[in-house]
């Protein structure tokens, strides 16, 4: 086993510690290794879907411009560095092994956790590559979240859904006020579309913290154009019609709230000045490329040699309306879907969503503990009068999949894509 592989399996092993929501651990690390977080600029995202999009949207404009843009998202899909970039590429295996080398009697000392770690490392890396710009995605929730200790140039809470709800609560009001955790006292606030209860919680923070909020609808407004193509108009910038780099309507949504984040701050001097180049250009082309520049996949992303399959990390019933709408949209019929979700998640609305597309849900199960099985997924569609099949595994869902005629949706979690990625890949 490589140094690699060996630390990759330590840092799964601390998952065996749970989730400890807090932020003690996490000062702790970082105090031991400077404090790292407080030498860059960042942007803090939360929500309950669309981070990582609103995420990469962000850093890509911020690397059409010229600037060296860490990007730290989760999960990944297939390598774990993938969580950890800088200008679109991942950290490298040798520094990873490097930092927990050096990391590892801290980590052990406070029984810190896998994201705990896994953070701390990030934000050394960012450190001591010198970025000019961090975009931080948090984990789950935000206010106890391990992203929390940072002082962002803004916070952008992309939207409040159901999710999670073991560990945030039953209610969209108090989702939001874990997810409004991320707001810090002065810093701008960029929020979505959500519900007036949760818009009522967010705001009520911002203003405890005396921190301006805008909606990111009423900051950038955007405009349809002709061939697939639509234009962000903001006070400070606009962008020109632009195809954007990921598809579905509620990735126009997404750009949206990067766009809307980016004029907030343009209105900042100090930002102003330091990110002069953010630019007309840079925010189009950014907008355009933003798979290229961060190599992000399975938003509604088409793989396979000869077949169209499409992957798309929906995982919860709002995420999931939001890919079946927009295949909808695009006029796509009747379909083939290979499903698999983790336990923890509304496994029924999801399926009833697929079923206004799926002709045949085949339910998976990918490699991990947290997922749901294959059974219990076919015994509730069925019980919702949707066709099911119990598939087994990820390759063997994809292998039945092949063999029928039309299009194929692989969804339901990031590891059901994550590994239809990689069988699509040795089939390639």
């Amino acid at each position: 086993m490589s140094d690699y592989s060996r630390t990759v399996a330590y840092l799964y092993g601390l998952q065996g510690r749970g989730m400890k929501f807090g932020l003690s651990n996490i000062r702790a690390l970082l105090s031991s290794v400077g404090n790292p977080q407080d030498t860059f600029p960042s942007i803090h995202v939360a929500g309950t879907n669309g981070k990582g999009s609103t995420c990469s949207f962000l850093a890509s404009i911020f690397m059409e411009a010229g600037y060296r843009t860490g990007l730290y998202t989760s999960p990944h899909l297939i390598r774990f560095t993938e969580r950890i970039r800088i200008n679109g590429r991942e950290i490298s295996e040798r520094r990873l092994v490097r930092y927990l080398e050096s990391l590892r009697p801290a980590v052990e000392s406070c029984r810190a956790t896998f994201f705990e770690a896994t953070t701390c490392i990030a934000f050394q890396y960012f450190a001591d590559e010198g970025v000019d710009i961090a975009v931080i995605e948090t984990g789950l929730g935000g206010r106890l979240d391990s992203t929390n200790v940072i002082s962002p140039l803004a916070s952008v809470i992309t939207n409040i859904a159901l999710d999670h709800t073991r560990e945030l609560g039953s209610t969209l009001s108090a989702i939001a006020r874990e997810k409004g955790g991320i707001i810090k006292p002065g810093i701008p606030v960029v929020i979505g579309d959500m519900t007036a209860a949760a818009e009522r919680r967010i705001r009520s923070i911002a203003r405890r913290e005396r921190a301006p909020v805008a909606r990111a609808a009423d900051t950038a407004r955007i405009v349809i154009e002709p061939e697939g193509r639509v234009s962000f108009v903001t006070g400070q910038i606009r962008s020109g019609p632009v195809r954007l780099g990921l598809s579905g309507a509620h990735q126009v949504v997404n750009a949206g709230l990067a766009v809307a984040c980016l004029s907030v701050l343009l209105r900042r001097k100090t930002f102003k000045s330091r990110f002069r180049r953010i630019q007309s250009r840079s925010l189009r082309d950014g907008l355009e490329n933003v798979c290229r520049n961060t190599r992000l996949t399975g938003r509604l992303s088409v793989a396979g040699r000869g077949r169209r399959v499409i992957l798309d990390v929906a995982h919860n019933p709002a995420g999931m309306r939001a890919t079946i709408e927009s295949l909808i949209r695009a006029g796509q019929g009747s379909l083939t879907a290979v499903f698999g979700v983790m336990k923890d998640k509304e496994m029924p609305a999801m399926l009833q969503e697929m079923a206004k597309l799926a002709r045949v849900i085949l339910a998976v199960r990918p490699a991990t503990v947290r997922a749901m099985s294959p059974e219990k997924i076919s015994r509730t569609a069925h019980r919702l009068g949707i066709p099911s099949l119990k598939a087994g595994s990820v390759a063997t869902g994809l292998r039945i999949a092949l063999r029928q005629r039309g299009t194929i949706l692989v969804t339901g979690s990031h590891y059901v894509v994550g590994e239809a990625l990689e069988y699509l890949k040795k089939k390639a």
